[in-house]
Order: structure tokens, then C-alpha cells, then sequence
């Protein structure tokens, strides 16, 4: 039976039970007052008899039986209510999938747990293939780790061949690259496959000064076939950030990666400066009000919020300005 039909029901019942308990308790009284009177011989009014205030307290005493009876309905109803509510909450926790819940009516009550449900089954569900998927992933990210550390070795070996032959050759840099794109495969895990806000990142002393200026001379070649002039103005020279220089390299390779690709430059400059490093091309610019799609915008957010560094970036036709100070 559907809810508005139930309730219209309670009510017909409770607007003719009242009356109908008066008038039923009414009676009884005056069957027990005649009873009373012909077997005393007494000819008592009735309502000046015990019967007329038996009547009252039969009648106080049914309409009671009636609110209680009507209550349960009521009360019935706030508890599934409250379990739904309940089932809900957990469900959009972070806790365990609860439940499924029992089925005991046929109502829009009823309708509404078939719906939490399904619900959960699908939840459920969505749960299973996504810690499959997590396996996978991790299953993956391990062969790639692999498959890129195999090749990673290879070229230090042919380029400690090569520094056989040629001993003048400086390959110094090289190396120092190849173990860098090795470092940062060791660190990529899991918990960053999705999201970086996941990611528990082991801080140390960096020296800013000595990062920077090992990234410019890493950069250089690249921007001056290029035609791009980059230059490089420590004014804080004792710089020190509690960070991470892994991580740090990718965020600053990334803006370093975005002026060659998009921005036109011809002219980067890099300056530390009260805390502040200021990374200033003089290319064309984007709006910074437009959502903008490419990768590498959004690893410089993201980095820069993972490792607690407050960044700001202005851009307009004469150029671009990224800043970034950490937050302490």
C-alpha cells in the first residue's frame, strides 16, 4: 500500500475511532450503571453514579490505546528514514560500503531502499574494478620502471665506451641526466598515478642557488639552437628550501619546457630575489583566465601544491611571470 493511501487511511480511522471509542465507552458505562442499579434496587442518576466517570477514564484510557497504536505507524516510518539516512552518510564517507537493507514494504518507503540498494551494489561494484584497475596499474608502472632503467643502462655503457676511446669528451652532463630520468622513474608510484595530493614526498635541505644554476646550464643548449637567450641572476645566493630536488627539477623543467615550446621568447630570465624565484620570458603570452589543457601547466600546479609552494603566474602580450615562494 502506497504512503498517501496509508495515511489517508490512519486518518479516516482516527477522525471515526474517536468518536466511535465515546460513543462504545458510553455505552459500556450505562450497561454498568443499569447492572450496578437493579441489583442494589438503587435509583441513582447516572450521571450522578460511579459509571458516568468510569465512562470518562475507559474513554481517556482508549484514546491513549488509539495514540499509542497510531504512534507506531509514525514511529515505524522515522526509523526507516533514519536508517536510510544512516545507510546514505555511510555510504558517501570513506568508510567501509555498508549493507544492504531489508525490504519489508511494498511503498514509496520500500521504492526508496530498492533504490539505496542498487545503489550500493553498484558502489560495490565500481569498488572490486577499481582496486583491479589499481593492480594493474601497478603491475605496469613496475614493468615501466624496468623497461626504462634497461635502456638507461645500455647508454652507460656505450658512453662508458665511448669515454674509452675519446677521454677528452665531456660527458659529465650526460650522465648526470641519465641518472636523473632514473631517480625520477624511481619515484613514480601508485599513489601518484592518480593524484599528487596522495603523494608522501621525504623533505631535505635544497640549495636553490646550486639547483637552478645545474638546470640553466641543462637548458642552455637547448634554448640557444633555439635562439632563445637565457640568463640566470642569483641575488640570494644562500637560498635554502626544505623540499625536494626530484620534485622540484620536474616543476622547474616543466615552465623551462612551456617557454621553448609555446611562448615565442626570445629571452628567458631567472632571478632569486628576497625568497622569490621569478622565471620571465618576453614571449606572447596566454590569458590566464582561460582553462588551458596542456600537460604541462597542470604538473607545475600540481607540483607546486604537493610540495607546499605558493605559485602565481601573470601573463599578457609583453610576456609571461611565474613566481614561486614556499609557504612556511
Amino acid at each position: 500500500m502506497k504512503l498517501k493511501k496509508k495515511y489517508q487511511l490512519l486518518l479516516t480511522l482516527v477522525i471515526i475511532s474517536v468518536p466511535l471509542s465515546l460513543l462504545i465507552m458510553n455505552f459500556i458505562a450505562l450497561g454498568i450503571y443499569k447492572i450496578a442499579s437493579a441489583t442494589k434496587n438503587q435509583n441513582v442518576p447516572f450521571h450522578e453514579s460511579f459509571a458516568y466517570p468510569t465512562m470518562y477514564v475507559l474513554f481517556f484510557l482508549s484514546f491513549l490505546l488509539l495514540a499509542f497504536l497510531f504512534s507506531r505507524s509514525i514511529h515505524s516510518l522515522l526509523n526507516k528514514i533514519t536508517l536510510l539516512n544512516k545507510t546514505i552518510k555511510n555510504l558517501a564517507s570513506n568508510e567501509n560500503i555498508p549493507e544492504k537493507i531489508d525490504i519489508k514494504s511494498d511503498d514509496e518507503i520500500g521504492e526508496l531502499i530498492h533504490s539505496v540498494n542498487l545503489l550500493i551494489e553498484r558502489t560495490t561494484y565500481r569498488e572490486i574494478e577499481m582496486k583491479q584497475q589499481e593492480g594493474l596499474q601497478r603491475e605496469y608502472l613496475n614493468k615501466l620502471r624496468h623497461d626504462i632503467n634497461t635502456p638507461l643502462t645500455a647508454i652507460r655503457l656505450q658512453l662508458f665506451y665511448l669515454e674509452g676511446e675519446h677521454p677528452t669528451l665531456a660527458l659529465e652532463s650526460l650522465y648526470q641526466q641519465i641518472q636523473y630520468i632514473a631517480d625520477l622513474t624511481d619515484e613514480v608510484h601508485m599513489e601518484s598515478v592518480d593524484s599528487l595530493d596522495t603523494s608522501y614526498i621525504m623533505r631535505s635541505e635544497v640549495n636553490i642557488n646550486n639547483l637552478l644554476k645545474g638546470m640553466v646550464r641543462k637548458w642552455a643548449y637547448l634554448y640557444s639552437i633555439n635562439d632563445i637567450e637565457l640568463s640566470f641572476r642569483p641575488l640570494d645566493e644562500d637560498l635554502v628550501w626544505m623540499s625536494h630536488d626530484l620534485w622540484l627539477q620536474r616543476l622547474f623543467d616543466n615552465v623551462f619546457q612551456n617557454t621553448l615550446k609555446h611562448s615565442n621568447a626570445d629571452k628567458l630570465e631567472v632571478i632569486i630575489h628576497q625568497g622569490v624565484i621569478s622565471i620571465r620570458d618576453n614571449g606572447k603570452g596566454f590569458d590566464c583566465r582561460e582553462e588551458h589543457k596542456g600537460l604541462g601547466l597542470k604538473v607545475i600546479e600540481d607540483l607546486a601544491k604537493v610540495l607546499n609552494i605558493k605559485y602565481t603566474v601573470h601573463s599578457n602580450s609583453a610576456g609571461t611571470l611565474f613566481n614561486f615562494t614556499i609557504e612556511t
